[in-house]
């Protein structure tokens, strides 16, 4: 029997049905640890596939920052013993970077023709031994190149809400470290059954789709929250919407046909830069006026929207950033602004 059921007449022993009600403090409070409990109360599936996916950014920051402190420079070389030192410091490196690849492609990207490509890189840093020459020319094949042709063709194809996506197509042809990354990254952040696989903060229906923040209330951010806020109460469309602590990341379906945004602090500068790909050009004059775009050249008479394109731009204060990156998002064209051809 609960609280607010009829309690049995008991006037003669002054006893008072209201006295056994709850204050509204007490019920409130109630409500307030339930929802806590609920908020809590995590899919352990979903939070583990999350744990897996913050795991993988940190993994991504590690290798490429170690690719940095591997690039050789003069100073590397000098003295009678530098190659060798600098040929362990790449020996130590590379085992490094395979191990952090090999763990983010354990849960998101698993290819036996990349992990083959992984040991030839190390085979080839013992191959160059200690020989200055060798050991440069092996960070540039093997650690730093990334082919125009391999960065457009994944930039094309492993597009958000695309039914014919295959990144493995791009796998024996990702010869270095930086492919291997850019392929991985790419096939990760542009792909929705990924982010909608990830527990759920809040979600919004709204007239034109479904708003929904990701995350834990752990990593719950500021500028997450304010930009789901904003979004879930206009007029956008399907827009996900990931909050990690330090990290908003976020996919915007039907701008630029899954636009998709990646806002970071720089610890340096204490800027806010947001990265974008467009990776469909609806008008080609709109794209062109995005904040801190890759220009796109202009064809005219023809069709523009297999192409793609990338920016950043930076927010020097947080409190600025989600109405930037609102403005930003209503900049991006969508397909009622394909420019149809002409007729004379």
């Amino acid at each position: 029997m609960n609280n607010f059921e009829k309690q049995p007449d008991q006037s003669d022993s002054g006893f008072s049905s209201l006295s056994e009600m709850p204050s509204f403090e007490q019920w409130q409070a109630e409500k307030t640890m339930e929802k806590a409990k609920e908020q809590v109360e995590v899919d352990p599936e979903k939070l583990e596939y999350f744990n897996q996916f913050v795991d993988f950014f940190k993994k991504d920051s590690d290798v490429k920052r170690t690719l940095t402190e591997l690039a050789p420079s003069e100073q590397d070389f000098y003295g009678g013993d530098g190659a060798v030192r600098y040929a362990d410091k790449l020996y130590e490196g590379t085992k490094d970077v395979i191990g952090d690849i090999k763990g983010i492609m354990k849960n998101f990207y698993a290819s036996e023709t990349i992990e083959s490509r992984l040991k030839q890189i190390e085979t080839d840093v013992i191959n160059a031994g200690a020989n200055p020459d060798k050991l440069a020319a092996v960070y540039q094949k093997d650690f730093a190149s990334m082919s125009e042709d391999f960065n457009k063709g994944v930039r094309e194809e492993i597009v958000g809400y695309s039914v014919f996506s295959n990144p493995h197509q791009f796998d024996a042809k990702a010869g270095s470290v930086n492919e291997i990354l850019h392929l991985i990254h790419s096939t990760i952040v542009n792909n929705e059954s990924i982010l909608q696989s990830l527990p759920v903060i809040e979600s919004e229906k709204g007239r034109y789709g479904e708003t929904t923040l990701y995350g834990t209330e752990a990593t719950k951010n500021p500028i997450a929250t304010e930009i789901y806020n904003q979004i879930a109460n206009g007029d956008e469309s399907w827009t996900d919407i990931v909050s990690l602590k330090d990290r908003t990341l976020m996919m915007v379906r039907d701008r630029g046909h899954a636009l998709t945004v990646d806002i970071e602090k720089d610890p340096k500068d204490g800027k806010f830069y947001v990265n974008y790909f467009v990776p469909k050009i609806c008008n080609v004059d709109k794209v062109n006026q995005l904040p801190g775009v890759r220009k796109v050249a202009k064809k005219e008479g023809e069709s523009q929207v297999r192409e793609f394109t990338t920016g950043v731009f930076s927010v020097d204060n947080e409190a600025d950033v989600a109405n930037s990156v609102m403005n930003f998002i209503s900049m991006v064209p969508t397909d009622y602004d394909i420019e149809m051809p002409r007729f004379y």
